[in-house]
């Protein structure tokens, strides 16, 4: 169905990956995994067609159709209704312009032949269906609740996210690619995903961090780790099999390591010996002594261990030559701590209350008013709060992020200098602008703000979004161990499960259900 040869792409300069080869037939359930800014989404548009690859090429199967679902709506402008039409293709055109001709011959234009012309495409394309069409995606992906002359920018993540799919399959595409599906779907519209996609009679890739998702719906992981330009192939599994190769192949390669350098030192030191050897027969030599035979001997050992050395450079430089484990910079997360006594009410929403040291997961379905009730608690908070959005709330703008970072952190510039560091983001990164940052570089970056800034409330909201496999283990290990206040909102049950919260409030129709004991 789909097939990339020798995919190549580099971005300002900067290789991001090369060779990658992929075919996609029939069944296929492939995710792309990698840490943020490895280039995944760049190569899930390079396959959609959207983006042309510096070297390769990408083809599809005669009458192959490809779905495309980005992880956000970019621009986020029109109305429901158009932007679910729009994914009729060909159809959505001529159905808008069999409408504008049925105005004008209801004026009195004479444009009958261009009606019928247009009529006759209409029932090609079985334009009769459209409607069944669209109430059956609506239906399907839990949207019929959305009014057709709704503004998508009026719509929670989680509806936009649901829409975007529901575009994609009115299509009925023949391949699927996904980026970041569940990012912003409850739970409940998470496990459909998972359930539905198995279902799926086309072949399925999605770029993906949910490790539920991956360990349900797929069955072959492709890593650009963001250390070797070619991907590494991790076939035969989902999540839970992949981390458990990776580990495997790291420790393999760790020991392959570590026993190639005791021989090459072994060898350099038999080096250094045969060259000592030949130092002390030509000293000898030319000390007086009269054994032209001591000559000979200088000679030979001298080129001994020459031809030693030269063996020994011909194998550093060999493809088989292993080269030390590059590991990725680590991440840094460690919120600050609250000595202050336990107890104290620090916020108030929806009739509940958050106190001092508390730990509280909200839930609920998508549109059911979890991010409304995070800024009721943010506006009825008696202490500094820490908010991290669900989105990137309008931050795609040209300030850099050095500059960025210390308007919102009052640092001397060494200090932002090792901070950001610390937070995987080196020297030549801290001129880029916000707008060319991915979404999990930029989650990232909120989170190093949010790490260094004086409150002890944090409230979070779908925290794990765009982060990577590394990134996300960081995060749970940092805020198992933060000792102050912490109100989160989450689907990802791994996270939730992992950074032990107290409490549970389930939110319906904007209102909060009273805390349960987990």
């Amino acid at each position: 169905m789909l097939k990339a040869v020798s995919l190549t792409h580099s971005h300002d300069g900067d290789l991001l990956f090369t060779g990658v080869d992929l075919v996609l037939g029939a069944g296929d359930r492939i995710g792309i995994v990698g840490p943020n800014g490895a280039g995944k989404t760049t190569l899930l548009r390079i396959l959609a067609g959207d983006l042309t690859p510096s070297q390769g090429s990408v083809v599809r199967g005669p009458g192959t159709r490809v779905g495309y679902v980005p992880q956000q709506l970019a621009g986020a402008a029109g109305t429901v209704g158009d932007f679910l039409a729009a994914g009729l293709g060909e159809l959505a055109a001529v159905t808008t312009r069999l409408h504008h001709l049925e105005q004008q011959l209801a004026a009195g234009a004479d444009v009958l032949t261009a009606y019928g012309e247009i009529q006759e495409r209409w029932t090609h394309l079985r334009g009769w269906t459209a409607q069944a069409r669209l109430d059956a995606a609506r239906e399907r992906l839990g949207i019929a609740h959305l009014d057709d002359q709704r503004p998508l920018n009026a719509i929670s993540g989680g509806e936009q996210a649901r829409l975007l799919l529901a575009r994609a399959l009115l299509d009925d595409p023949d391949v699927l690619l996904l980026d970041e599906p569940t990012n912003h779907l409850d739970t409940e519209g998470g496990a459909w995903l998972a359930q539905w996609l198995t279902g799926y009679p086309g072949a399925v890739l999605a770029v993906s961090h949910d490790r539920q998702l991956l360990d349900t719906a797929i069955r072959h992981i492709i890593e650009l780790d963001g250390i070797h330009d070619t991907p590494q192939d991790y076939p035969g599994g989902g999540y839970s099999a992949y981390r458990q190769e990776k580990t495997r192949r790291w420790q393999k390669l760790l020991l392959d390591y570590e026993a190639q350098e005791k021989d090459r030192l072994r060898w350099q030191a038999d080096i250094e010996r045969t060259k000592a050897q030949a130092r002390h027969v030509e000293t000898t030599v030319l000390s007086g002594v009269q054994a032209p035979h001591l000559r000979r001997v200088a000679k030979k050992v001298a080129k001994k261990a020459k031809a030693r050395e030269r063996r020994l450079r011909r194998q550093m430089q060999s493809v088989r030559w292993i080269e030390q484990p590059p590991p990725r910079p680590p991440l840094t997360l460690a919120f600050p701590g609250d000595d202050t006594a336990p107890g104290e009410t620090l916020t108030r929403a929806g009739g509940l209350d958050v106190h001092r040291g508390e730990r509280v997961l909200i839930t609920g379905r998508n549109g059911s008013g979890k991010t409304t009730l995070l800024g009721a608690l943010q506006a009825a908070a008696s202490v500094p709060v820490a908010v991290l959005p669900q989105t990137d709330a309008g931050l795609r703008t040209t300030q850099s992020v050095f500059d960025y970072f210390r308007a919102q952190v009052p640092v001397y510039a060494d200090d932002a200098e090792k901070l950001l560091a610390a937070h995987q983001f080196g020297d030549d990164q801290w001129d880029a602008e916000l707008r060319s940052l991915s979404a999990g570089e930029l989650r990232r970056l909120l989170l190093a703000v949010i790490v260094n800034s004086p409150a002890r409330l944090l409230l979070l909201d779908e925290p794990t979004n765009y982060l990577d496999f590394d990134a996300l283990d960081v995060l749970e290990a940092a805020l198992r161990s933060y000792r102050g206040t912490l109100v989160v909102v989450t689907h990802d049950r791994y996270f939730a499960d992992r950074i032990a919260t107290a409490r549970t409030w389930h939110v319906e129709a904007g209102q909060p259900a009273p805390a349960v004991t987990r």
